[in-house]
């Protein structure tokens, strides 16, 4: 969706930059949102949360991996001395436990995937606001996400790009909020 909201505002900018009176006065920048999330404290800061939730969910999964690997060797040592019964009733609970651990790994795998995509959702919220303020301030018309691959921007020229401005308001803006708390 996001996506259609620049492919709008290029074309509007295409169409409107056929005007040349218009588009003497049409000012246009563009800003490195991956960049902003690398650089600014705050990106920082949101990277180093979902690290240290990706490591906190992974200890548990690692931990009930080595339990499953125990009991498999428990199965492996003592096939030869079980009965056939008892030899199919550690196979049994082997298997309930592996499938348990797979169900366990997907969910949290799935609960890390909507962490972090919570939590781009909000740095990026705090980004766009910063980026408003800029655009307002300066007087852009748009203001567009030159992405890691090109994003929607083919070209641009260097000196219209605002990342930099991005990461020094949202670290001001990080700044002080840590300030008054």
């Amino acid at each position: 969706m996001k996506r259609f909201g620049y492919l709008i505002a290029l074309a509007a900018l295409v169409l409107f930059t056929g005007n040349t009176a218009f588009s003497e006065s049409l000012n246009v920048a563009f800003v490195e949102a991956q960049k902003v999330l690398e650089v600014s404290q705050a990106g920082k800061q949101v990277q180093a949360k979902m690290e240290e939730f990706v490591m906190s969910r992974q200890k548990i999964i690692d931990l009930e991996e080595k339990d499953l690997r125990e009991l498999e060797e428990d199965l492996t040592k003592q096939a030869a001395l079980l009965s056939p019964e008892a030899k199919r009733a550690k196979q049994e609970e082997f298997q309930k436990k592996l499938m348990d651990y797979q169900k366990r790994a997907r969910d949290l795998n799935k609960e890390v995937q909507e962490k972090k995509i919570e939590s781009l959702k909000h740095f990026n919220l705090r980004m766009e606001e910063v980026v408003k303020g800029i655009a307002e301030k300066e007087g852009y018309a748009f203001v567009l996400d030159k992405g890691n691959e090109g994003g929607v921007v083919l070209f641009a020229k260097d000196a219209l790009d605002i990342t930099d401005q991005v990461v020094k308001s949202l670290d001001q803006k990080e700044s002080e909020k840590t300030k008054s708390k």
